[in-house]
């Protein structure tokens, strides 16, 4: 049996699978709201296809019958929530968005998202995810049914290395040389739910939930049973070269530039009087930003290919998992909301294109 999400790489794909998901959402089990008495804010991928646009509008509309609707992206919802948490605020934002199916670099000026600078790089949380199950499957044993499972153990054990070259070098050692490796006992899902991170270079003890099952039992006895009874996950250079595409995607065959290459295209792309404005303020969110180091490592990289001139100030948003939703609800309750809402009745009269205009504003 195969599944498909109905949304893919930030774009509506299965209309039908879609309709059933926001009908439940809007239904009594989750918010029980009345369509025709509420006024809906969602967000869609930069640089979405016109019929796409379009389709949605439809089903707002004329499928679910909204009183009047709105949209915006992720990046600029997450910008407008970073806003909020400066001292400063500032006009100028430059948001790099790492999500589940790509990343997008993306200028901000005035609130307006500046779509001709906007880069896209095809790399994200699920294609990491999708590579460590093929690593793990090649080296170890079977796990690419098991993407929740794999999931997990990229967001724990998964790390952008602050030198590459270096820390790959040391993966080649075995015993304590090769401070990289580590090992994931599965969970069993009896006595361990989530499984456990050992280091292979510290002495052998009972971890976890299991630790309770051997009280009293002698070290060499515990070592011997955990040996027959876990399933032990080994894992050495995929640690770090997993994360790695996010900087070197042509590792894998994906032409194209890694993401302190994508924020230096879309700084070119802009005028120069922006970009000094838009360098000192570039802000993270998406759940794929969350690994160790991607921070630091950015903020070298582009270091080392900036003009020296300009002052390169990197910072996360808070809650970047959430930050568009908190960002939206930013924007739904300020005194604009309502300028820049389409209404049932003004759709009626006007159709898409008014979508389209007062979207873009």
């Amino acid at each position: 049996m195969q599944y498909r999400l109905s949304i893919e790489r930030g774009c509506v794909v299965n209309w039908d699978t879609q309709t059933e998901v926001w009908a439940r959402a809007f239904g009594s089990d989750v918010l029980n709201i009345h369509p025709a008495d509420c006024s809906l804010l969602l967000t869609e991928a930069p640089m979405c296809p016109p019929s796409i646009q379009d389709t949605v509008d439809e089903m707002v509309f004329e499928h679910f019958g909204f009183q009047s609707y709105c949209t915006r992206t992720a990046p600029v919802l997450a910008a407008l929530k970073a806003q909020t948490e400066s001292e400063q605020p500032a006009n100028c934002t430059l948001v790099l968005d790492a999500g589940f199916s790509s990343t997008h670099t993306v200028p901000i000026f005035g609130g307006t998202p500046l779509n001709f600078a906007t880069r896209r790089l095809n790399v994200g949380g699920k294609l990491l995810t999708n590579q460590l199950k093929t690593i793990i499957s090649y080296r170890s044993f079977n796990v690419m049914e098991e993407t929740r499972l794999v999931t997990d153990v990229k967001e724990r054990l998964c790390y952008v290395s602050l030198n590459f070259s270096v820390e790959l070098s040391t993966t080649q050692f075995k015993g304590k040389k090769n401070t990289v490796r580590r090992e994931f006992v599965m969970p069993d899902f009896v006595t361990n739910v989530r499984g456990h991170i050992r280091d292979p270079n510290e002495p052998m003890k009972a971890c976890g939930p299991s630790a309770e099952m051997h009280e009293g039992v002698p070290p060499k006895k515990k070592h011997k049973e955990g040996a027959s009874d876990e399933q032990v996950l080994k894992l050495s250079n995929e640690r770090i070269t997993v994360p790695e595409l996010l900087h070197h995607p042509s590792d894998i065959g994906i032409e194209q530039a890694g993401v302190a290459e994508c924020l230096a295209q879309s700084l070119e792309a802009c005028v120069p009087d922006v970009r000094d404005a838009l360098c000192s303020n570039i802000v993270l969110t998406g759940g794929t930003t969350l690994l160790p180091n991607f921070e630091e490592r950015l903020r070298r990289e582009l270091r080392e290919i900036l003009p020296s001139e300009l002052a390169v100030n990197v910072t996360h948003v808070s809650d970047p998992l959430l930050a568009a939703w908190f960002g939206g609800s930013i924007f739904a309750a300020s005194d604009t909301y309502e300028s820049q809402v389409v209404t049932k009745e003004e759709y009626s009269e006007y159709g898409h294109s008014l979508c389209r205009r007062r979207f873009m504003a």
